[in-house]
């Protein structure tokens, strides 16, 4: 396998920049993940790895070799697509082992590649059915299965399971991890998904409007987001944004007074803010218990067993979510009286960028 270094990428399309400056180096042997909304450039950035779209400014190294100016059958990748694209008139077999029969493969070694790729996807019985008569998950195996054969240097990934129903997706999820670590192989995501981004990543990198807002660990971007979008986009459900104003800084951190009523005083770096600046307290909703503190107006209840969401407003009428034990005493319009512990709090500039947290946890990976 090899390592993936993506160099000051550019691209535009006419006068329409859709990626700025992308510095990213992945590792050999690495599962990264771009992730983010729709229009932020994530399958552009896979497409321009994969050779499917030219640079307007950059170069791409994989395993140390400049692949730039290579077409797509010499960068030495394999691409799994959101569609299946099986032919439908041929067996498994023979789906997987296309890409090995174009390359005039000899025999032995083309079935020696088809038979491994079948046995560690798990489909070794199903190599005589068509693609019509396999399930959706057997259907993506397939198609992986044709990638696996090529024995590429890095894979690429572009949301292959949005096809697939939620239960499905979960499994294949599984399937996905699992596999990385049998093949031991370098693997390029890109989903919108943050589900999917956070089980399956090493690293993730989370795009915004063409540009990295953080490249880290999930778990670095669950508790040491860099920015607002990137806070407010890992996690599930989202955090909670309660617009506050700066009163009090200290050594131990700053006060503010919550537009939605009282006061709180939240171990941050004080370095980007002064009194009387606005920010924004982020509070996730898992981070949230009954207690008092804060009162919300409780609108849906979502009773999942283990934990009850609950979805309302705050006093000055701010969206509020909070996940609460599964036997929570709560009723639809009636409040709810909340409390959170400083400690767990974000909070970020006008500008949206975040104060880093004094008593944050440590992270080892």
């Amino acid at each position: 396998m090899a390592t993936l270094d993506l160099e000051k990428i550019s691209k535009s399309f006419g006068d329409a920049e859709v990626l700025h400056d992308i510095d990213l180096a992945i590792h050999d042997k690495e599962f990264v993940v771009f992730v983010g909304p729709s229009g932020c450039g994530k399958s552009t950035l896979l497409r321009i790895i994969a050779g499917l779209e030219e640079t307007t400014e950059g170069r791409i190294v994989i395993g140390g070799e400049d692949v730039s100016s290579a077409p797509p059958v010499e960068r030495g990748i394999s691409m799994v697509f959101q569609s299946y694209a099986l032919y439908p008139h041929l067996s498994v077999y023979e789906n997987i082992a296309f890409p090995l029969r174009v390359q005039k493969m000899q025999a032995a070694e083309l079935e020696k590649r088809v038979n491994k790729a079948a046995e560690i996807l798990q489909l070794t019985d199903k190599l005589k059915l068509k693609p019509g008569q396999l399930s959706g998950g057997q259907r993506q195996r397939v198609a992986i299965g044709r990638s696996i054969v090529r024995e590429p240097r890095v894979f690429l990934f572009d949301e292959p399971l949005s096809n697939l129903d939620a239960a499905l997706r979960g499994d294949m999820r599984v399937e996905l991890s699992q596999l990385h670590r049998k093949l031991d192989a370098t693997m390029v995501y890109v989903t919108h998904d943050q589900i999917e981004a956070m089980t399956m990543a090493d690293r993730i990198v989370v795009l915004n409007g063409g540009r990295v807002e953080q490249f880290g660990t999930p778990m670095e971007l669950y508790h040491h987001p860099a920015t607002k979008f990137v806070a407010s986009f890992i996690g599930q459900p989202n955090m909670n944004f309660i617009a506050s104003t700066v009163t009090s800084i200290d050594d131990k951190g700053v006060g503010i007074a919550l537009e939605s009523g009282g006061n709180l005083h939240v171990p941050v770096d004080s370095e980007l803010v002064n009194v009387g600046d606005k920010v924004e307290l982020g509070i996730r909703p898992e981070d949230a218990s009954v207690g008092e503190g804060i009162q919300m107006n409780v609108r849906v209840l979502e009773r999942l067993g283990g934990t009850t969401i609950a979805y309302g407003s705050l006093t000055d009428g701010t969206n509020f979510c909070a996940t609460l034990d599964g036997v929570t005493v709560a009723n639809e319009g009636e409040a709810l009286n909340l409390s959170v512990n400083p400690a767990d709090c974000h909070m970020f500039d006008a500008q949206g960028r975040v104060l880093r947290r004094l008593n944050a946890p440590t992270l080892n990976a």
